[in-house]
């Protein structure tokens, strides 16, 4: 039984190159999320339609993973790291600073609390 001829193709592994970061510059004003996605869409030559696509995918990931049910803690490695705090509800009539004033104020009751 003859033995069925294999060719050898050579791939060459083409090197994945990394987008050249911009040098690192002061940012003078705060962004909204317009100008952030007309940023992120320049700056990596893509249409804004799809910079607000991963935009929209990062906003619900973050929402989903610090929801109450979620799990609790978001994080963008090498950015931030989001976490929820579980705070006890606190009973109605207690004193609360506020802290605008600085003014002693009854807390309101929270519905979710046993009573």
């Amino acid at each position: 039984m003859a033995k069925p001829k294999v060719s050898k193709v050579k791939v060459s592994k083409s090197k994945i190159s990394k987008p050249e970061a911009a040098p690192l510059r002061p940012v003078k004003e705060t962004f909204t999320k317009s100008a952030l996605i007309n940023l992120i869409a320049e700056q990596n030559d893509i249409p804004r339609k799809t910079a607000l696509g991963v935009f929209a995918t990062l906003e619900s990931v973050l929402l989903g993973s610090v929801h109450p049910r979620g799990v609790g803690e978001f994080t963008l490695p090498g950015l931030l790291k989001v976490t929820l705090r579980k705070v006890p509800a606190r009973r109605a009539g207690t004193l609360v600073r506020n802290p605008a004033t600085g003014e002693m104020v009854k807390a309101s009751p929270d519905r979710r609390a046993c009573a």
